[in-house]
């Protein structure tokens, strides 16, 4: 059903929000094609700016790089990611798990980096990113360990996310939904919105309560329920425009009031 913001969302939270936080794709970029418009978007709102992400391909610090090689600038410290997070918090537990990575590369090397040991032998935990890379052989040999006992962390359940042509781009969920295919019933951890823990993350880092920020984001059921469930404002845009769309929807909206 179309929610009544679906067509002129009440964008009067933009410009009264200590923090705007926004997803990735589809409201910044589609792909490695930036939306229109968006360059400008990051500017006007470039100190209240947080992206708020379920992708589990890179880091910060990797995305940061990324979005500066298409034209935009986002500090990797304004960067809240699934995948990195839930390493993160990973190398928090005590005593430190064995993890067997199912990830890019730079995702490996980000977790060694803080200290996590990667490990096919015996591990007890099996953690679930975006891996583009994953075989048959890599999903039976996680298959193995699940059944020998280990625990299942996924980054997202995101089953896909938009290309830069629009069409659907499997994503971590999808490789979750071929683990239930042979094991239906076994328990997955996962902090990727829409669970609390990146909107949470995003608002410490800011120093705001969820009432003085708003959240953006192409999915309702991940961006919106998440943002709602806290009390953050949402607002929903088309993935083929992206955030910057919202201000025209504004000015538009604007135009009819005065008319």
């Amino acid at each position: 059903m179309k929610r009544p913001h679906d067509d002129f969302p009440d964008t009067s939270r933009i410009a009264t929000a200590k923090a705007i936080l926004c997803d990735l794709d589809g409201c910044l970029i589609c792909g490695d094609r930036v939306l229109p418009g968006i360059p400008a978007f990051i500017a006007q709102h470039r100190d209240r700016l947080w992206i708020v992400s379920n992708n589990s391909t890179d880091t910060p610090e990797s995305l940061s790089l990324r979005l500066e090689r298409l034209g935009i600038a986002v500090s990797a410290q304004r960067i809240i990611l699934a995948g990195a997070e839930t390493l993160r918090r990973l190398a928090h537990v005590e005593p430190a798990p064995a993890i067997a990575l199912h990830a890019a590369p730079v995702m490996a090397a980000f977790a060694e980096g803080i200290g996590l040991r990667l490990t096919n032998a015996n591990p007890d935990t099996v953690v679930l990113c975006r891996d583009t890379g994953m075989t048959y052989a890599s999903l039976a040999r996680a298959l193995r360990q699940l059944q020998a006992g280990a625990r299942l962390v996924v980054a997202n359940p995101d089953t896909c996310h938009p290309s830069a042509e629009g069409d659907a781009v499997p994503e971590t969920g999808a490789l979750l939904a071929a683990i239930h295919a042979v094991l239906p019933d076994h328990p997955f951890e996962s902090l990727g919105k829409p669970a609390p823990t990146l909107f949470d993350i995003a608002l410490a880092r800011a120093g705001l309560r969820a009432s003085e920020a708003v959240m953006i984001g192409d999915n309702d059921a991940t961006d919106g329920h998440g943002a709602r469930a806290l009390g953050i404002p949402f607002i929903l845009v088309d993935p083929a425009r992206g955030a910057a769309a919202i201000m025209e929807r504004a000015a538009t909206a604007t135009e009819r009031t005065s008319c």
